[in-house]
């Protein structure tokens, strides 16, 4: 790829530690780039490699196919939404909106006719004459973020855009994104830590852990096909239940001391160990609807522990051969904390991991 934001074995390091190990990934223009992972796996530092705001001690860094990790952060043609909103404290919200298009030479009136579009759809109008002073942090976010989405640039790198705003408009601010980005060249390189923002922007969803990419791919890619066991448990509401399970001499699967299978396709070789991955809509209830039907299955006996309702279903916490396990069900199925009941292991699906180094899916 020439065109778009392309990183090849980007190294950072900060404070002699390093941050980024050989990170490569490319951005086509107008796609919408996004990772993901927990504190500390370099996703910010990653934005700010690219935009100039720290070194580069590794690999390169191009834009539309010229190289920019060497040049100041004023000539990469590039626009960041940071965390802390960097809003100028002197400026009305209005003119902090208009700020990146009057400096690249757009007219006033132009420029205030975009701004009011943008901050009409953030909830903004009322406050335009304000000062970020004055102004909530959830406020000086979607200022923030306004400005970002008007400035126009080759890229776009938006840290953490939504962390601050309330549910509602968090979702406003989502269509906005998508919707401000679509009619745009510019490649978009987001970093959240939340999953459902991740999966509703992402054209392709990257998973950072200590500074090395995991996975990138198509967000359903990666859920349904997460690269190893650490991106099948980081991914997902609960996470990924993991069975350690082993195949038999007599081709049995068995799950500590318990039989799932007598047999059962998968990719183990006989007297072999490995990991079963399924998340939690792909274990079935006795009378639940909600898995889908599924010729490879496996059993075992559990216990319900306890029950979270999320709306439209159901979390239901099960404990089998000492751990814990998420199965999905309808909102209506009755769950009664304490019951035994046998549980359903839809294997048509299931994600298998080797059983030793990072777990790589088989």
């Amino acid at each position: 790829m020439t065109q778009g934001l392309v990183l090849e074995n980007v190294a950072v390091e900060l404070g002699g530690k390093p941050v980024l190990r050989g990170v490569s990934l490319a951005a086509a223009p107008g796609e919408r780039l996004v990772l993901a992972g927990p504190s500390g796996s370099g996703k910010s530092t990653l934005l700010r490699a690219v935009a100039g705001l720290c070194a580069v001690q590794g690999g390169s860094i191009r834009l539309d196919g010229r190289r920019i990790d060497s040049l100041p952060s004023a000539q990469r043609d590039v626009a960041m939404m940071f965390q802390s909103y960097a809003l100028f404290p002197h400026l009305t919200v209005l003119d902090n909106l208009t700020f990146g298009l009057r400096a690249r030479g757009t007219t006033k009136a132009v420029a205030d006719e975009q701004a009011r579009a943008v901050a009409a759809t953030l909830g903004l109008t009322a406050l335009l004459l304000r000062r970020p002073a004055a102004l909530s942090g959830g406020e000086r976010q979607r200022v923030a973020l306004g400005r970002a989405l008007l400035r126009q640039p080759k890229a776009l790198l938006l840290d953490e855009p939504l962390s601050s705003l309330d549910t509602q408009l968090r979702s406003k601010a989502r269509a906005e994104i998508i919707r401000t980005h679509a009619g745009s060249r510019a490649a978009m390189l987001l970093v959240t830590h939340d999953q459902a923002e991740a999966m509703a922007l992402a054209d392709r969803l990257g998973i950072l852990k200590d500074g090395v990419l995991q996975q990138l791919a198509p967000p359903r890619v990666v859920y349904a096909r997460p690269a190893n066991r650490f991106v099948a448990q980081f991914l997902g509401s609960p996470a990924m239940n993991l069975f350690e399970v082993r195949r038999a001499l007599d081709g049995a699967l068995w799950w500590k001391n318990a039989r799932l299978a007598d047999s059962a396709e998968a990719p183990l070789a006989t007297g072999s160990s490995g990991t079963l991955g399924l998340r939690p809509e792909q274990l079935s209830l006795p009378g639940s609807r909600w898995a889908p039907a599924s010729q490879a299955v496996a059993h075992l006996q559990a216990r319900i522990v306890d029950v979270e309702a999320g709306g439209d279903h159901q979390i239901v916490w099960l404990e089998a051969e000492g751990e814990r396990l998420a199965a999905r069900t309808e909102p209506e199925w009755n769950a009664v904390p304490g019951e035994k009941l046998p549980v359903t292991l839809h294997l048509g699906s299931a994600c298998w991991f080797a059983a030793d180094g990072e777990g790589e899916l088989l």
